[in-house]
């Protein structure tokens, strides 16, 4: 009888206990497919909103925690098109509105003639006036709204005029109206969330090293210039938005949690069952098994409950995203992608819980003395 046959039989023999095994583990690492891959999602459909606009630079309120607290003058819109380096600047405010009491919309408020136009695939037209808008392709499917249909915010009523498809999922599950009427609605005259910047290249396209240094010089001249500002490039902006971090930190923290709970289960089942097979193992090293042989033998069997915790646990962590992805409430805001990177990186993690955890067991499987369970028998 070889080694594999051994393992799988050993498996099967306790069919209840390594099936709450796995499931123990599978649990665990779904939350952890879970709360990562949608901390993922978000952080990915930020960056992409904004390389989608083709921004080089954000600029916003200095000191705040989010950009969502952000309010500065748009009086700064002027000053900033005369910095040397700047191609195009363009004012932005934003928040979210609830339609429906359940349905949660990003709301842009865009100045008329903004390259933010340009990026995007419009039907109809971009809004003209004050009583117009348009919806992106995701937000006209959760709203039920088309071309000529009204929209109405706090009570204003705003015709749709066209619908608009973009790369960033932020942008295509929202409204955007003209700012000037978003001021007005939100009752902030003046202010705007950033101010979104196209940085000048004179280098050759393709040349990232030139730009990304444009890019670093013109940074460094508004910061002289308007020290009460902040200005970050999307990379940076990335990597410092407070609630992203937050919640990565509160991922990585229920993560940590869920592998301790992983390896306890596996070491758990696995020194139950050397403790129950102490016969089975020293007849095994009575009869010529190596120590290396036995600690194969026990790390093969928690190698494979890992692995099927870990593959369970996908499965079931990708169900929880796309039903929390389907929600009023982060529809919108999640895509529904699989990552196969991910998916490979997460089976790597169960399969190598699993060999930690079969360490002590291993180690406990060695110490029989088959001399001690001869006599005994």
């Amino acid at each position: 009888m070889n080694l594999q046959t051994i393992v799988l039989r050993n498996i099967l023999n306790r069919k209840s206990r390594t099936t709450l095994t796995v499931l123990g583990v599978s649990v665990s690492i779904a939350a952890f497919v879970a709360l990562t891959g949608i901390t993922r999602n978000l952080e990915r459909t930020l960056k992409t909103t904004y390389e989608s606009r083709g921004t080089d630079l954000i600029v916003m309120e200095k000191g705040i925690v989010d950009i969502l607290s952000s309010s500065i003058s748009g009086s700064y819109l002027e000053k900033i098109k005369s910095v040397p380096g700047v191609e195009d600047v363009t004012p932005i405010l934003f928040g979210f509105y609830t339609f429906n009491l359940m349905q949660y919309v990003l709301i842009y408020g865009w100045e008329k003639g903004s390259y933010l136009f340009e990026e995007i695939r419009i039907t109809g037209r971009p809004p003209q006036n004050p009583n117009e808008a348009m919806v992106g392709g995701l937000a006209a499917n959760r709203l039920h709204k088309k071309i000529g249909d009204e929209i109405a915010m706090k009570g204003v009523k705003l015709s749709v005029v066209g619908t608009f498809q973009s790369k960033s999922l932020l942008e295509d599950g929202a409204v955007v109206m003209l700012l000037e009427r978003l001021q007005e609605i939100r009752q902030t005259p003046g202010k705007v969330t950033a101010f979104n910047i196209k940085v000048r290249s004179n280098g050759a396209p393709g040349n990232y090293k030139e730009a990304g240094r444009a890019i670093d010089e013109v940074q460094e001249r508004i910061e002289v210039l308007f020290p009460d500002l902040e200005v970050k490039n999307v990379q940076t902006f990335m990597s410092s938005n407070t609630p992203l971090f937050i919640i990565l930190g509160f991922t990585w923290a229920v993560s940590v949690i869920a592998f301790i709970i992983v390896i306890l289960g596996i070491v758990n089942t696995m020194t139950t069952s050397v403790l129950e097979r102490t016969e089975e193992i020293g007849i095994l090293r009575a009869i010529g098994w190596r120590n290396i042989k036995i600690i194969y033998m026990v790390l093969y069997e928690s190698l494979i409950i890992g692995l099927l915790g870990g593959i369970v646990g996908i499965v079931l962590g990708y169900v929880i995203m796309n039903v929390l992805a389907s929600r009023p409430q982060l529809e919108g805001f999640m895509s529904r992608s699989y990552d196969w990177g991910f998916i490979l990186l997460v089976a790597g993690i169960s399969g190598i819980l699993g060999l930690v955890s079969g360490l002590y067991p291993a180690m406990k499987a060695i110490s029989i003395e088959p001399i001690r369970v001869l006599r005994h028998e």
